[in-house]
């Protein structure tokens, strides 16, 4: 009931004694489970989440460097599929992507930060060992870049599907992949520049 609440009402315009009188809990009883409204709402996107890992799957070491890529491509569409398949999931990732800016859900937004710029890392690093991420800028200016690309492109994303339907959103995934490839993949060597006589 809580999740329906959230994804039909984002985290604003929610009422946590709506989401009781649905759940047919009173205040004494919620405040039990959950401090607040902020605290139920990250208890929601928290599951939402889990079950989109799960989707994604288990990121494990690629041996070469066209598995990466095949490998990368795979959990990303995974997880689009997700989303396509489950509309109120959807909306709750939509508010999600909002959260990052909302100054109630800073403490939200970073138990999930962590976890995500973790996995990442460990994405680039093994991209790098096997040849598939570019080695020529540092890690962490490559990982910022990353992330940054990707909270945009979260947003565009949802929101394509939001005002588009599933087709945008397909449609839209397979441009935000083509960003990240562009990104991350290696570049050739550059020539060294000619001297002048």
């Amino acid at each position: 009931m809580a999740a329906e609440e959230f994804a039909e009402h984002g985290f604003d315009g929610a009422s946590y004694n709506r989401i009781l009188e649905r759940a047919g809990f009173s205040k004494g009883v919620a405040y039990y489970y959950f401090e607040s409204k902020d605290d139920l709402y990250a208890a929601v996107m928290g599951e939402m989440l889990d079950a989109l890992a799960r989707r994604f799957g288990a990121w494990e070491a690629p041996a070469r460097a066209e598995a990466f890529w095949r490998t990368l491509r795979e959990r990303y569409f995974a997880a689009v599929a997700f989303v396509m398949e489950d509309a109120r999931s959807a909306r709750l990732l939509r508010g999600l992507s909002q959260a990052r800016s909302h100054p109630k859900l800073q403490d939200t937004w970073g138990r999930f930060e962590g976890p995500l710029v973790a996995w990442f890392q460990r994405v680039l690093e093994d991209g790098r060992e096997v040849g598939a991420v570019r080695g020529d800028v540092p890690e962490t200016l490559l990982l910022a870049s990353l992330m940054g690309i990707g909270q945009a492109t979260d947003g565009w994303l949802l929101e394509q599907w939001a005002g588009r339907g599933a087709a945008a959103l397909e449609e839209g995934a397979e441009q935000v992949f083509s960003l990240f490839e562009d990104l991350l993949s290696p570049r050739p060597a550059r020539k060294p520049a000619a001297r002048k006589r």
